[in-house]
């Protein structure tokens, strides 16, 4: 067996689509850490006036953005599955450990987001997981209604609420242009401050909820897909699959051209209005995900593809290692205090474009010259031993004598 390969315990369809979601993470994070989603419309047309910025930008809203997060998300909920059936099999106290890991994830994400950046998502997954081993036992059928009542319809019925809610006479802050003065040439604490109160108004306002109740319906078609999908056998699921490709890029097609062109966004206050508009809308952000994974599916489960396929499983079995680091990158590369003159509201789509694959390809090499090494990543390491209270065997080679 190859240095890098996964333990037999792993699939590593699962860790190779897990890369592939981390790529869409990063490419929809760079936007944000390079200040264009702070930019008002105006502002963004006025700065970056190439039809190919323009095109770039379109392009991440309609394919990218929330699409990757919601397959981030419910590969969350498949590793739930998959963690619990690993520990069922050894014998151990499996919600027990469970609850301990997510904890820890909670840690991990309240430094991230606080110290780092807000957008942090590590954290409300660890939240909402505290819920998963209520589903457990649930009735796969009724299983699925649940997750898609809360990835499509609980958001929209949030949105229709929203908009009984009578605007506020006096507008709050700017949190966007606060956000960008600190980025592109505060000190630290003035970068620590913007964050707090950008997380702040990010936790409190009514989109975020409704935000939240997606991923966590996602995190139960996670559940559901693992409890009801064989990950060894992906041959024998080729028509559901090429039916979800198609039946999934209809559903996406249409919701995402709502989203990115921003279409009936501004119809003043109907509530059936915005509920409608919001069930179309994260119904194609679900479809564009679902319709993803199974393609990948699919690829994986050919010979020809499935080798370029494997190229993304090291990344994805460092996923949280390279989600810190992404953080690390962005802040480096864009943000005033490192360097001056700082980046931020200045690099084009088009070229934020180009650094997110240049990036990526980057991290597949490093993900896979580690790999070789050692058996995690370094974040999956602590995180691991944090869990069980005990520091795992990190190098392949300990491993390798331990087994003479």
């Amino acid at each position: 067996m190859s240095s890098i390969e996964a333990s037999p315990d792993r699939f590593e369809f699962v860790d190779s689509l897990r890369g592939f979601a981390l790529f869409g993470v990063f490419a929809a994070n760079l936007l944000i850490f390079a200040g264009v989603d702070y930019l008002t419309d105006a502002q963004r047309v006025a700065a970056f006036t190439s039809p190919l910025d323009a095109t770039a930008f379109f392009l991440e809203r309609f394919f990218i953005e929330n699409k990757f997060m919601g397959l981030f998300a419910v590969l969350f909920g498949v590793s739930f599955w998959l963690f619990l059936r690993r520990l069922d099999t050894r014998g151990a106290p499996a919600i027990r450990v469970f609850h301990r890991r997510i904890f820890w994830l909670f840690v991990f994400g309240l430094a991230h987001g606080w110290l780092l950046w807000c957008f942090d998502i590590l954290r409300f997954y660890a939240l909402w997981a505290v819920l998963l081993p209520l589903f457990v036992r649930t009735a796969p059928r009724r299983l699925l209604a649940m997750a898609l009542f809360a990835s499509v319809l609980l958001p929209a019925l949030v949105e229709g609420a929203n908009a009984w809610i009578p605007a506020s006479p006096t507008p709050g802050p700017d949190y966007d242009a606060i956000a960008l003065a600190a980025f592109s040439k505060g000190s630290y604490y003035d970068v620590l401050r913007a964050n707090w109160q950008y997380d702040w108004y990010l936790t409190l306002s009514v989109g975020q909820i409704a935000y939240q109740v997606a991923m966590f319906g996602r995190l139960l078609v996670g559940l559901y897909i693992a409890r009801t999908f064989d990950f060894r056998t992906l041959d024998g699921y080729r028509t559901m699959l090429l039916k979800i490709v198609v039946i999934g890029g209809v559903v996406g097609v249409i919701g995402n051209t709502v989203f990115a062109t921003k279409l009936l966004s501004h119809t003043g206050h109907s509530a059936l209005l915005a509920f409608t508009r919001e069930c179309v809308i994260q119904g194609g952000f679900l479809g564009f995900t679902l319709a993803y994974a199974s393609a990948l599916a699919l690829a994986f489960s050919s010979v020809r593809w499935r080798p370029v396929i494997q190229l993304l499983s090291p990344v994805g079995r460092m996923a949280l290692t390279w989600y810190l680091l992404q953080t690390i990158f962005g802040i480096v590369l864009f943000y005033g205090l490192v360097h001056r003159p700082a980046l931020v509201g200045h690099v084009p789509p088009s070229l934020i474009a180009i650094m997110a694959v240049a990036g990526f390809g980057a991290q597949i090499v490093f993900a896979r010259l580690w790999l070789q090494r050692f058996r995690f990543g370094p974040a999956e390491w602590v995180w691991r031993g944090l869990t069980y209270g005990e520091a795992p065997v990190q190098r392949t080679a300990a491993l390798d004598d331990a087994a003479v």
